[in-house]
Order: structure tokens, then C-alpha cells, then sequence
């Protein structure tokens, strides 16, 4: 299989337009600085991680509406297993996911083989442009200095919420104040500690210093216990000098909050529990488990949506969604303690929904009958 020479580009410029211009808190946000900002990486980390750990399966169609894995149909190993020599299912959909989070909008090069789907190849969303000519949406896509253009049959797109339906928003650019205010909290908060990230104070004494004394008393001050080598050295004083500490400032007090409310705010623009994020501040055992469960219905459910349904209508003919369809597994995030599966199972044996294979086959374990 000969690998198209977009994906050999390893080195992809930002064409964000909204880089490099100042928000209103001063700094200057491109998509590197919004995955510097921890708690920005960590929403999109969980999100893009736990989407991707959910295997994906394309299945047939059945009589009585049951189903069954389609492994024989070509799309189930490119979906479930790997889209392309270079890439596995995970590792693909983690990147879209990024993607998606940040720019809005994720794309795939759908490679065909006589009209089958033989593998998937990312683009990326900076270098991708769409426009809509009569009823059909083109899509041009930038590389090596040239621009190649491909139908809507051509490319996967997944899009987040949009306005017109045809490019997702991007985040990115939408909430770039947002993510300054953290980019400006994080600089403040590493000035105030490259400075010793300790009160400052007062030297005094009774007597009055010359012009000379002042200058060689405070150089000699800061050679001796400021910076980051002299942190916490004895002071000696003499000459009746006295040493009075300076406490945090309010201003200080208040970058600590703002620390703290930025992380909930970004948390709260990618829907993610602050527990998912190592924040634990507001969360107890109780309410973790509940937090988990809501994770999966209100933030991650959308998105697996999102994907199953634009991978149907680019990566299915209308004669194979009568027969085949995609869906994310998602009973192994759902798994309970065991002793609540273990009674769960028994109440599904004494009603009889089911078998004791089929509970097996749930606790990953082989069946028993024959």
C-alpha cells in the first residue's frame, strides 16, 4: 500500500488565523501554548484517551435485530485494529479527538480500492480549507507548497458544534481570552516564584545611612539571600539592623484563586469532571462514582455520536448501511465493583435475559457449554 505523500510531511505549520494576536489579558495564544496550560492538556488528554480506548466495531445486521460482528467486512479491521500501515485504531482516534477539542473539526483522507475503503489518513485541520460549490463541499488541503483538492466521498469529517453545519467551531479561537487569563495567571504565578516565591521585607535600622552605605547594604543583601541559589541561607545582621517580613500580598492571595477558578473554567468549556483532572477539591468518595457515570453520558456519549455517524456517511455506501452499522463498546467503562456485577448477573440469570456463557463472555472468561 503506497503512502500518499501529505502523511510523509511530519512538520505541519499553524495557520490559525487568530495566532499571534493578543488577547485581553495581554498574552498571546497559539495552539502550543494552549496545550502548555495543565489543565488544558489534562481535559484533552482524558477526553481523546478514553474515547480512543473504547474498541470501535462495525457490525451486521441480523434477523430479529440481533447482531454480529462483521470481521469478515474489510471497514471492521481498519476501524478496529489499524487505518493505515502507520497508525493503530487507538492511536488514530486519540489524534482526531485532539483535534476536534482544540480546532473543531477533524479530517481523514478516505483511500479507496475500487471503491472499498483500504485505509484512513489524517489531515490536519490547519492546513485544510472547505467550501461549498452548488450543493457539493469541496475540500482543498495544503502540502508541500501545493494544494490538492478532494470531494466530500474523499474525506472522513467530524465536526464539533457548529453554525452552519459545514465546519465545526474552534475552540481555539473562540475562547482565546479564556485561555490567555490561564496563559497570564501561569506567568505571574512562575515570576512570583523565579523571585523565591517567598515574602519580601524590610531591613531597618536607627541610624541614618549615607548615599554609599544604602547602595553597598543592599547589593551586598541581594548577593547574599536573594535569587534562587541563596533561598533560606542564615542571615547574619549586625550595626543594629532588623529584618521585618512583608506577609503575601491580597493581590497574591487572589492569583492563588484565579489559579483555582481557571481550572474549572477549562474544565468546564470541555465538559470534564474535576475529578477526571486530578482535582479533588470538591469531590468526595461518594460523589466520584456518580461524576464517572455522568462522564460518559453527558460528555463522552455526544462524541462517540459524533464519530459513529460521520464514519457511517463517508466510510458506508447506502446499500452497506442496510447491512452494516458502527458503534463504540462502551459496557467495560460502565463495569461496577464486583460484588455489584456479581449481583447484577444474578438477578439477569434468575430472569432469565442471561446465560451463564454470556455472563462468562462479560468477565472476559471462556464459555462452558458446549
Amino acid at each position: 500500500m503506497k503512502i500518499p505523500p501529505f502523511f510523509k510531511k511530519r512538520s505541519w505549520a499553524n495557520l490559525d488565523a487568530l495566532e499571534d494576536r493578543e488577547t485581553t489579558s495581554g498574552m498571546r495564544v497559539s495552539d502550543a501554548d494552549v496545550l502548555g496550560i495543565p489543565a488544558v492538556f489534562a481535559c484533552i488528554r482524558v477526553l481523546s484517551e478514553a474515547i480512543a480506548a473504547l474498541p470501535l466495531v462495525t457490525y451486521e445486521r441480523m434477523e430479529n435485530e440481533d447482531r454480529e460482528r462483521a470481521r469478515g467486512f474489510s471497514l471492521y479491521r481498519i476501524l478496529h485494529d489499524s487505518p493505515n500501515p502507520l497508525m493503530t485504531s487507538f492511536e488514530l482516534r486519540e489524534l482526531l479527538v485532539g483535534h476536534l477539542c482544540l480546532r473543531g473539526n477533524a479530517y481523514c483522507y478516505v483511500e479507496r480500492d475500487g471503491g472499498e475503503v483500504v485505509a484512513l489518513w489524517p489531515l490536519h485541520p490547519d492546513r485544510v480549507t472547505v467550501e461549498v460549490v452548488g450543493k457539493e463541499v469541496v475540500y482543498r488541503h495544503q502540502t508541500d507548497g501545493a494544494e490538492r483538492t478532494y470531494s466530500t466521498e474523499d474525506i472522513l469529517h467530524i465536526k464539533g458544534l457548529s453554525d452552519d453545519g459545514i465546519v465545526g467551531l474552534s475552540p481555539l479561537a473562540l475562547l482565546r481570552d479564556t485561555f490567555g487569563h490561564s496563559l497570564a495567571i501561569s506567568s505571574y504565578s512562575a515570576n512570583f516564584f523565579k523571585n523565591d516565591g517567598t515574602p519580601g521585607g524590610i531591613l531597618s535600622t536607627p541610624g541614618k545611612l549615607s548615599v554609599e552605605s544604602f547602595a553597598n547594604l543592599r547589593e551586598s543583601w541581594k548577593k547574599g539571600y536573594q535569587g534562587h541559589g541563596n533561598k533560606h541561607k542564615t542571615a547574619i545582621l549586625d550595626n543594629d539592623l532588623k529584618w521585618q517580613s512583608i506577609g503575601i500580598t491580597p493581590e497574591d492571595s487572589q492569583m492563588i484563586e484565579s489559579q483555582k477558578f481557571s481550572v474549572v473554567e477549562i474544565a468546564r468549556v470541555f465538559r470534564v469532571p474535576l475529578n477526571l483532572i486530578m482535582d479533588y477539591e470538591r469531590s468526595t468518595y461518594s460523589n466520584v462514582t456518580e461524576q464517572n457515570r455522568s462522564f460518559l453520558t453527558h460528555t463522552l456519549q455526544p462524541w462517540l455520536d459524533r464519530i459513529e455517524q460521520a464514519m457511517a456517511k463517508a466510510l458506508l455506501t447506502e446499500q452497506e448501511k442496510e447491512k452494516y452499522f458502527i458503534e463504540h463498546l462502551t459496557a467495560g467503562f460502565l463495569r461496577a465493583d464486583t460484588k455489584s456485577r456479581y449481583e447484577a448477573y444474578k438477578i439477569a440469570l434468575e430472569a432469565g435475559f442471561l446465560t451463564i456463557d454470556e455472563v462468562r463472555q462479560l468477565e472476559n472468561m471462556n464459555t462452558i457449554q458446549k
